[in-house]
């Protein structure tokens, strides 16, 4: 696993100014997405519950680094960065074994299994509680 560091020097992660508002608003659609991604369950395709699952996760990882003063252009790094946060490295893990099977998904006409769907929606909850908590 890469270092956050190793973003920064490649420039797919950009020091800003810290940006509040953008964190907010972030961590909000995170929340309304994962509220989504809970509506879908047992009723739409596995791939649309771990795709939106993991986007909530996405996009609560990348509110902590608005609020830090990052704006990161590789979802590796804001995953990698959450050990920053406290995160375990098997939560990172299952958090980037999740980034791999949308990418499958969303490039290359892969599918999932209910089973990680229903783990993706289950670290989700976690994923997003933790960071909502640590926003406010």
């Amino acid at each position: 696993m890469k270092e956050f560091e190793f973003f920064l020097k490649k420039g797919d992660v950009k020091k800003q100014a810290p940006d509040n508002n953008l964190s907010v608003a972030t961590i909000k659609e995170s929340f309304d997405r994962l509220n989504l991604t809970k509506s879908l369950l047992n009723k739409a395709k596995p791939k649309y519950v771990l795709e939106n699952a993991y986007e909530s996760m996405r996009e609560a990882a990348d509110s902590i680094l608005y609020k830090e003063g990052f704006k990161s252009f590789s979802h590796e790094a804001s995953i990698i960065y959450l050990l920053r946060k406290g995160f375990t490295n098997d939560e990172i893990n299952a958090f980037d074994r999740f980034r791999k099977i949308r990418n499958g998904i969303k490039y290359y006409g892969k599918d999932c299994d209910k089973e990680d769907a229903e783990e993706a929606f289950s670290l989700a909850k976690k994923v997003v509680s933790r960071i909502r908590e640590m926003l406010e």
